[in-house]
């Protein structure tokens, strides 16, 4: 039996450390981390970056562990040492020393050690290496008039079936394969990965959460991510998505580390995979992050099925980078997902989701039959003159204003109000015709207003237009009254949203539980919040708080005329920065 109910307590030991620990050394390793977290599963690596394990050390390390009840599987990461080509006398140029796969030596290589690897464990997860950006001469000709991105997604679907997972399971046909996704969702398919042929491949997927410090990492990684792209994984291969793996590099303050395991685990990942053994053992980051996970289980276990707006992300798509994990960061909860969600009351349309050539198509008959769309002008300039031209009447003409106050209605009558900016944010104007599409929340500067939410009906449905800002992460600096209203437009079909300052995160499961986590270091500090509960609501009941924890209705709210919902019954709350609470609706 597991330390935890809700998902497993895993370590990856990469291959150094597997080289060079010593046998006296295990018992007192293993001592701190049983202590602090508990462990339930080790990934034990041979192989990385040129450097392999002994059969002998792997045996001794994996009856080691098992001795201790410990799951053991092995790990794989698909690096060389740098720039050399196994058998040859000359280098190739590539980042991270990733493989050539173009290369017959490269193949004979990772194939021998992934045969090898296979000869010890049933079950291998690939490290997220598992990529190409090679350019050298091989690749250049074997390219030829196809883009990189078409060239190295069907390179990878073949090194995928016949250098991986064929010879694994010809060496032992129990093992099982699991390829394990960076966090860089959009630019997966330009170097090569490719998940939209890889779920039918591998035996199952795996999903990179560590999003790290913001401020200080190398990629554009908001936090959100953590817990929007386990949803997308899980979407892709239901039920084959074995959990969340995070790490300590760029982790400071510890809170950024921290929160990378809060997300995984309110994202229901199977798996809380910490990345890695030499990396965190030793280190005070532990023995928080235990008693955080006990914490976190036993109150994940009163929480039902994720739920969000839905949000169409394809396969192989790029465009809005990321842009719904920063509306994340506001409170805004998403379900992410590579296939159309024709069923769900309402959709998320980014410019990524152009990538489905189709999607005009749907998106028309989708909101023709009564659903509730939300697009993104990006969205609306890339379907302009492909259809959606007959939808609204928008139309861009390649300007942009900046905004130094902003209109937004109340929430029962014409009346409008209006707030000064906090910052200077540039917004691209989106014009449309007055009466036959409407602003619902506008911009403004001097005696000229624009807009940032624009409605259009047709059919039988709705849609939305949600004008973005040129940088994205200005969505945080928008005054409060205007997140809110982009709040309760996202929120409209679900049953809660909230009011407040920014960087509050939302998480909703579709059994009346619901979590509110402000982001640390990102925050204000400590903040009333008000929760919006749809329909009436007798109480709210704080799982994890062991005072005050329930709270009484604060007010009710009328029908809003502007977007849609019925009657809220309102509750307020206070939240403080890295203080996550679960919340059960009683009726």
């Amino acid at each position: 039996m597991g330390h935890f109910r809700n998902f497993k307590s895993v370590v990856y030991c990469p291959a150094e450390w597997v080289i060079n620990v010593k046998e006296e050394e295990l018992e007192t390793q293993l001592e701190f981390f049983d202590k602090y977290i508990g462990v339930d599963k080790v990934y034990i690596e041979p192989y990385r970056s040129g450097r392999t394990a002994s059969k002998e050390k792997l045996l001794l390390l994996k009856s080691f562990f098992e001795t201790h009840g410990i799951e053991v599987s092995g790990g794989f990461t698909t690096t060389s040492a740098w720039g050399d080509i196994p058998g040859k006398d000359y280098k190739k140029q590539r980042l991270f020393d990733t493989y050539c796969y173009t290369d017959s030596d490269f193949r004979a290589e990772i194939r021998k050690n992934i045969e090898f690897t296979a000869g010890i464990f049933d079950e291998i997860i690939l490290d997220d290496y598992y990529f190409t950006n090679c350019t050298c001469e091989d690749c250049i000709k074997a390219k030829g008039d196809r883009s990189w991105q078409e060239y190295r997604l069907a390179l990878m679907k073949d090194v995928s079936e016949n250098v991986i997972v064929g010879p694994s399971k010809k060496v032992n046909p129990k093992c099982r394969v699991v390829i394990k996704y960076p966090n860089w969702m959009e630019s997966y398919a330009e170097a090569g990965y490719n998940p939209g042929e890889q779920r039918h491949i591998f035996d199952g997927v795996y999903t990179g959460t560590e999003t790290r410090n913001i401020m200080d990492q190398d990629q554009n990684l908001p936090r959100y991510l953590s817990y929007s792209l386990v949803r997308w994984m899980e979407n892709l291969a239901p039920g084959r998505n074995g959990g969340g793996w995070f790490d300590a590099y760029q982790c400071y303050p510890m809170e950024s580390y921290l929160e990378q395991a809060y997300l995984t685990a309110f994202a229901k990942a199977r798996e809380l995979m910490i990345f890695c053994w030499p990396l965190v053992y030793d280190h005070y980051f532990v023995p928080t992050l235990g008693f955080q996970m006990r914490k976190i289980d036993e109150l994940m276990t009163c929480t039902g099925n994720c739920t969000g707006l839905a949000e169409y992300h394809p396969v192989n798509a790029q465009g809005e980078d990321h842009l719904a994990d920063y509306l994340g960061l506001q409170g805004i909860p998403f379900e992410p997902t590579p296939e159309f969600p024709e069923n769900e009351k309402a959709v998320f349309f980014t410019a990524a989701s152009c990538a489905d050539p189709d999607v005009m198509k749907k998106l028309e008959a989708y909101v023709r039959k009564g659903g509730h769309a939300i697009v993104t002008s990006g969205f609306v300039k890339l379907m302009l003159g492909k259809g959606i031209e007959q939808m609204t009447s928008i139309r861009y003409r390649g300007r942009s204003l900046t905004a130094t106050h902003y209109q937004y209605h109340s929430i029962d009558s014409w009346e409008e109000y209006k707030t000064p900016a906090y910052k200077p944010i540039i917004f691209p104007l989106m014009e449309h015709r007055n009466n036959t599409s409407w602003m619902i929340l506008k911009g403004q500067t001097s005696e000229k207003n624009f807009p940032i939410l624009i409605r259009d009906c047709y059919g039988e449905g709705q849609m939305m237009t949600f004008v973005v800002p040129d940088s994205f992460s200005d969505i945080q600096d928008l005054p409060r009254e205007v997140l809110n209203a982009i709040r309760r437009e996202f929120c409209s079909t679900g049953n809660v949203h909230i009011e407040g300052g920014k960087n509050v995160g939302l998480f909703t499961y579709d059994n009346g539980t619901f979590i509110t986590y402000p982001y640390e270091y990102m925050n204000e500090g400590p903040q009333p919040l008000f929760i919006h509960v749809k329909g009436d609501a007798k109480k709210l009941v704080c799982l994890n708080r062991r005072y005050r924890n329930e709270v009484e209705p604060y007010a009710e709210v009328p029908e809003n005329k502007w977007q849609g919902s019925g009657k809220e019954t309102v509750f307020k709350v206070d939240v403080k920065p890295d203080v996550f609470d679960f919340w059960k609706i009683e009726r």
